[in-house]
């Protein structure tokens, strides 16, 4: 699964039709319930073996991160180790309001990769990352959106209107301006120059596309703009 979701982020970065990219588990029971303990004999029983998977997972992570495109994670039910790794390189993160949040590592006896502590810390900051990890509690959706794990809550039958919402508000955007957006952020959480000089990119490509004069327009007539990402 690690292995696909680069692939699969790409492809959806790469359709111009697609403004928004929505991550969710299948059913309702679980977001993601995490690694699967059972196969860690299999998969994680080396250090040579736990780097070739945190491999994995690291670049599943940064492809999501690098993504032009907002990615949304839309939470039911368990969200859990590498599972909640996972939501936190989205952008936004919607939750029903009866999830529950954990990163047990601590109690396995694993350490937390570098990636997902560092999303973590870039996220929560570091006071929560360590209360996260240390005591490996549970939290409940409540205190997930106090505490700013998530940026809103629904009854689980209404999670999909929200994301909806939510979606619908970025597809009413320019393209360009949220892929600006999401490059500053990142070159503000990483301190890169590298990271800078692709935000600096991105921001002066707006300043020259068609939306821009677009939403000057519309402005100008009073009207709602539409966007077409160039």
């Amino acid at each position: 699964m690690w292995e696909a979701i680069p692939t699969a982020v790409e492809s959806f970065a790469q359709n111009t039709h697609i403004r928004s990219i929505v991550i969710t588990g299948a059913g309702h029971e679980a977001f993601a319930a995490g690694a699967d303990i059972s196969e860690f004999d299999n998969h994680r029983a080396t250090a040579d073996s736990a780097k070739a998977y945190d491999a994995a997972t690291q670049a599943a992570v940064l492809s999501i991160v690098d993504c032009d495109k907002p990615v949304v994670a839309a939470i039911k039910g368990i969200c859990f180790g590498g599972g909640m790794a996972l939501a936190m390189s989205c952008d936004l993160r919607l939750s029903s309001n009866d999830a529950k949040f954990r990163v047990p590592a601590a109690r396995l006896g694993v350490g937390y990769g570098y990636d997902g502590t560092a999303a973590l810390v870039a996220r929560l900051g570091p006071a929560l990352t360590a209360e996260v990890l240390f005591t490996a509690r549970i939290y409940s959706a409540a205190e997930a959106l106090a505490k700013g794990i998530v940026h809103a809550l629904a009854p689980p039958a209404e999670l999909d209107a929200l994301v909806a919402h939510y979606n619908s508000m970025i597809a009413e955007n320019a393209p360009l301006s949220i892929a600006a957006a999401k490059a500053a952020i990142r070159a503000a959480i990483s301190g890169s120059a590298e990271d800078r000089r692709r935000a600096e990119q991105n921001i002066s490509a707006c300043m020259t596309s068609d939306d821009y004069r677009e939403g000057r327009t519309a402005f100008l007539e009073k009207r709602k703009p539409r966007f077409q990402g160039r």
